[in-house]
Protein backbone atom coordinates (compact mmCIF):
# COMPACT_ATOMS: atom_id res chain seq x y z
CA UNK A 1 0.00 0.00 0.00
CA UNK A 2 1.56 3.45 -0.93
CA UNK A 3 2.39 5.37 2.09
CA UNK A 4 0.80 8.63 1.46
CA UNK A 5 -2.75 6.27 0.94
CA UNK A 6 -2.15 4.68 4.00
CA UNK A 7 -1.42 8.02 5.90
CA UNK A 8 -4.73 9.20 4.18
CA UNK A 9 -6.49 6.19 5.78
CA UNK A 10 -5.16 7.24 9.11
CA UNK A 11 -6.05 11.31 9.31
CA UNK A 12 -9.61 9.89 8.08
CA UNK A 13 -9.85 7.56 10.87
CA UNK A 14 -8.75 10.08 13.49
CA UNK A 15 -10.64 12.62 11.65
CA UNK A 16 -7.50 15.17 10.50
CA UNK A 17 -9.12 15.98 7.21
CA UNK A 18 -11.15 18.78 6.45
CA UNK A 19 -14.51 18.13 4.95
CA UNK A 20 -13.32 18.63 1.40
CA UNK A 21 -10.23 16.10 1.88
CA UNK A 22 -12.92 14.04 3.46
CA UNK A 23 -15.48 14.21 0.15
CA UNK A 24 -12.34 13.52 -2.10
CA UNK A 25 -10.46 10.85 -0.25
CA UNK A 26 -14.43 9.02 0.09
CA UNK A 27 -14.73 9.35 -3.24
CA UNK A 28 -11.10 7.88 -3.75
CA UNK A 29 -11.76 4.48 -1.68
CA UNK A 30 -15.80 4.54 -3.44
CA UNK A 31 -13.58 4.24 -6.75
CA UNK A 32 -10.78 1.51 -5.49
CA UNK A 33 -11.95 -1.63 -4.12
CA UNK A 34 -8.90 -3.33 -3.46
CA UNK A 35 -8.15 0.73 -1.27
CA UNK A 36 -11.09 0.55 0.13
CA UNK A 37 -10.99 -3.04 1.24
CA UNK A 38 -7.81 -2.16 2.84
CA UNK A 39 -9.48 0.80 4.70
CA UNK A 40 -11.66 -1.38 6.11
CA UNK A 41 -9.33 -3.86 7.44
CA UNK A 42 -7.37 -1.45 9.31
CA UNK A 43 -10.53 0.34 10.57
CA UNK A 44 -11.57 -2.86 12.07
CA UNK A 45 -7.96 -2.87 13.35
CA UNK A 46 -8.33 0.14 15.27
CA UNK A 47 -11.73 -0.36 16.18
CA UNK A 48 -10.18 -3.64 18.09
CA UNK A 49 -7.35 -1.32 19.44
CA UNK A 50 -10.13 1.22 20.90
CA UNK A 51 -11.86 -1.48 23.18
CA UNK A 52 -7.79 -2.45 24.89
CA UNK A 53 -7.20 -0.35 27.87
CA UNK A 54 -4.05 -1.61 29.12
CA UNK A 55 -1.16 0.60 30.64
CA UNK A 56 2.50 -0.07 32.07
CA UNK A 57 2.04 -1.02 35.33
CA UNK A 58 3.12 1.27 38.83
CA UNK A 59 6.55 -1.09 38.75
CA UNK A 60 7.32 0.21 35.07
CA UNK A 61 6.59 3.57 36.04
CA UNK A 62 8.85 3.73 39.05
CA UNK A 63 11.97 1.84 37.10
CA UNK A 64 11.39 4.83 34.34
CA UNK A 65 11.68 7.40 36.39
CA UNK A 66 14.14 6.02 38.55
CA UNK A 67 16.42 5.25 35.41
CA UNK A 68 15.80 8.98 34.46
CA UNK A 69 16.99 10.61 37.87
CA UNK A 70 20.07 8.80 37.36
CA UNK A 71 20.77 10.52 33.86
CA UNK A 72 19.77 13.41 35.60
CA UNK A 73 16.65 13.92 33.41
CA UNK A 74 14.02 16.47 35.46
CA UNK A 75 10.44 14.41 35.05
CA UNK A 76 8.98 17.09 36.78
Amino acid sequence: MNSLICESMLRYLYNEMSAEESNHFLFFLENNPASMEQFNALKEGLEYLSMVSHGPSRRSIDRIMSYASIDGISMQ
